[in-house]
């Protein structure tokens, strides 16, 4: 999967410009709203070392522009696993991040992951927060589509995601992707320690205005 992303990346270097998303210009007041469901995803525990369906579940962001290359984005979401004999696991993570655009088809990002974890609702445990730094990368495929992907990574957290955005009008694109999320060393309510993988595709609307 590093290569695909790899040369998902070198792709992007090579092509040229014109995008549907996600947000590219980051000029004062530019805002973007991200909603998105991931209908069929795996959620691996590090527990007991089984990958389990996760239920449907939506992510959600906002991304406001700052002027001068700069954005603040907030991404959050609530992945859980389909119930099992011992109940099921449950997610709720947040991202802070500041981004920075180098350049038409790069932005580069840092900022703080957040997850908690939960057991057969007993309850959240700790926050586990981690910095990440990052890249997306993003370039014209045709008339109206772009394609993009994101690596960020941090202490015990990694992200993956690779996409296709289409523009349905000048301010609403529809994203399809493939990603994968990790979120190492996250506290249960009573003090253990887990690592979760959260993967799977998934599709959702941009709107810019």
């Amino acid at each position: 999967m590093k290569k695909i992303v790899s040369g998902v990346a070198a792709l992007l270097m090579l092509s040229s410009v014109g995008f549907a998303s996600p947000l590219n210009d980051f000029s004062q007041g530019k805002v973007a709203v991200d909603v998105s469901v991931r209908p069929s995803s795996d959620f691996k525990a590090s527990d007991d070392d089984t990958t389990r369906d996760a239920k449907s579940y939506m992510e959600y962001g906002l991304t406001f522009g700052l002027g001068n290359n700069l954005a603040f984005q907030y991404k959050g979401a609530n992945p859980q696993t389909k119930d099992y004999s011992y109940g099921n696991d449950k997610l709720k993570t947040q991202e802070f991040n500041v981004l920075y655009k180098t350049s038409d088809n790069f932005t580069i990002f840092t900022g703080i992951n957040q997850a908690k974890h939960e057991l057969n609702d007993t309850g959240y445990g700790d926050t586990k927060s981690n910095w990440q730094i990052g890249v997306t990368g993003q370039t014209s495929l045709g008339e109206n589509l772009t394609g993009y992907a994101t690596i960020a990574a941090g202490q015990d957290t990694s992200t993956w995601k690779i996409g296709l955005g289409y523009a349905l009008s000048k301010n609403l694109d529809l994203d399809v992707f493939y990603g994968e999320n990790k979120y190492d060393k996250v506290k249960y309510p009573w003090g253990d320690t887990v690592d979760c993988t959260v993967k799977g595709m998934g599709y959702g609307l941009t709107y810019k205005f």
